[in-house]
């Protein structure tokens, strides 16, 4: 029997090979011919269709990790950063809670971008927390991190109509701040008053661009903007003893060609004023009026 390899008609997945073997049959010596066909092709593509999937996740899987572990480093390198007042045996507590708290959502969407509000919200974060040696202390802020990390990381994101929203809400709050400083404190100076708030928004606007905490990922609503702005009425008195503890009567004259701006009696009044409304934000917000014993450090 002899066999020959011959180039047959080019069909679905182009021209395809087969062999011929011709031998007599018994009438004769007429020639059979048997093609091999051509399951190379359907098979080579039921594996890549039952393979891919898995090879896709482990390289999502191993991508995800690496961006995962690179924002851990950019949160290590910014603790590391600042003065050591938790020992590094802390430090390491505070970071492994974190990355327990992002491993419970591997799977949520805009993963990437969630880990990048966490290391920018992070470094905004740590500048304003109160980091003391005590135990007690540090415990709360190890549960305070969980839970805001759980949160953005499981939470929707800002739209970018919400988050102008937001923005357009602290401006209408900390303008309604100044207005009723200087309608209070009749003597202090406007450019002043107007400087501290400019800094003041400037920083919540930062803070709405990395939102790590909670009241960062949602505009209010009417009713509580309403309740924010009772509230800064209902602190009228505080603001009075702040001015005390600035020297009172005595800083109704203070020559500001005297001194740093950013050390005047009139501008120092104005920031300590707004951060004392942030917890009047924070006790308006849904998401974080159960949490009275963590707004001291936030």
């Amino acid at each position: 029997m002899d066999c020959t390899i011959f180039r047959g008609c080019k069909g679905q997945h182009g021209a395809g090979w087969g062999i011929r073997r011709t031998s007599p049959d018994s009438a004769g010596g007429s020639e059979r011919s048997l093609e091999m066909p051509d399951k190379y092709y359907a098979l080579r593509s039921v594996l890549i269709a039952a393979l891919l999937p898995g090879i896709i996740a482990r390289v999502t899987s191993s991508a995800e990790l690496a961006l995962t572990e690179e924002s851990l480093q950019a949160i290590e390198d910014c603790m590391a950063g600042s003065p050591a007042q938790w020992p590094v045996a802390w430090r390491q507590e505070y970071v492994d809670t974190i990355r327990h708290a992002i491993s419970l959502h591997q799977d949520t969407s805009r993963y990437a971008e969630r880990l990048g509000i966490l290391r920018r919200g992070f470094e905004l974060y740590w500048q304003d927390l109160n980091k003391s040696r005590e135990r007690s202390l540090f415990e709360i802020h190890r549960a305070q991190i969980r839970w805001y990390t759980e949160h953005l990381m499981g939470t929707k994101l800002l739209s970018e109509d919400e988050r102008r929203k937001l923005r357009n809400q602290y401006k209408e709050l900390w303008d309604h701040v100044a207005s009723s400083l200087l309608t209070q404190f009749p003597f202090l100076d406007p450019n002043t008053v107007q400087m501290a708030k400019a800094d003041h928004l400037g920083e919540c606007y930062r803070k709405i661009e990395a939102p790590l905490l909670p009241i960062y990922l949602r505009p209010f609503s009417q009713a509580q903007v309403d309740k924010i702005k009772q509230r800064w009425h209902d602190l009228r008195y505080a603001r009075v003893d702040l001015w005390r503890q600035l020297g009172g009567k005595a800083i109704m004259s203070v020559n500001k060609q005297q001194v740093s701006p950013h050390t005047h009696p009139h501008y120092l009044l104005t920031q300590r004023s707004l951060a004392r409304k942030m917890p009047s934000i924070l006790s308006s917000h849904p998401m974080v009026s159960g949490w009275d014993s963590l707004r001291k450090t936030s």
